[in-house]
């Protein structure tokens, strides 16, 4: 089959046939870790591509948008792992419940220690309650609800305590070891303990008493 010249050349002069979002998040990332994403410019990421700031804003309406996707891309992993741990509490809700206490811990310290500068992102999403940081909020809720749901099911979490309020109640508990203005305030040194030492408590007041 043969192309009409006329036709190609307006498809390479038109938008990209091939969405580069994921290129120009990747090298967002690369570069906010390596000069931290408030002095990286929408320019220095275009430049980094060999493209132009005109092409760029075609994926992206504006710095803004870039720095949402981002947060939202990083934010979706934890999510992504997190609902991989909580669908095992069809098995054992008590272990899940343990397991994803400790698992979103440990990401939000690897997120905001060891994944380099672009951590300044991520606290500046949460003290901007961006909405990409409202909607994993809301996930981490539904994670708890979706265990304690499944606990109460089985008979081995208390049916009687109403789940929209102890979902609140342990997602609040849950937060010194999860929100990351919470870590970056206290620190991270004994944060296993911590985490282990509120999910413990969280399961007394949640297991059925034999």
């Amino acid at each position: 089959m043969k192309i009409n010249p006329a036709v190609s050349e307006k498809r390479k002069a038109g938008r990209p046939s091939v969405d580069r979002r994921d290129e120009i998040l990747d090298a967002a990332e690369r570069l906010y870790d390596a000069l931290g994403f408030e002095k990286v410019t929408v320019t220095d990421v275009a430049r980094a591509l060999g493209m132009s700031p005109a092409n760029l804003y075609r994926s992206f309406a504006n710095r803004q948008a870039i720095d949402e996707a981002v947060t939202s891309r990083t934010l979706s992993a934890v999510e992504d792992a997190a609902w991989q741990v909580a669908r095992t509490a069809a098995t054992d809700p008590i272990a899940a419940f343990e397991r994803l206490c400790m698992d979103i811990a440990l990401k939000m310290r690897d997120i905001l220690f060891e994944s380099g500068r672009s951590c300044d992102l991520c606290l500046a999403a949460t003290r901007g309650n961006w909405p990409p940081v409202q909607q994993f909020m809301d996930t981490l809720r539904g994670l708890i609800r979706h265990v304690i749901a499944e606990g109460q099911r089985q008979g081995v979490m208390r049916a009687d305590l109403p789940l929209e309020q102890t979902t609140a109640a342990a997602f609040t508990a849950m937060a010194k070891v999860w929100h990351p203005v919470m870590l970056d305030t206290f620190g991270v040194t004994h944060l296993e303990a911590e985490t282990a030492g509120v999910a413990q408590l969280l399961l007394e007041a949640l297991k059925t008493k034999n």
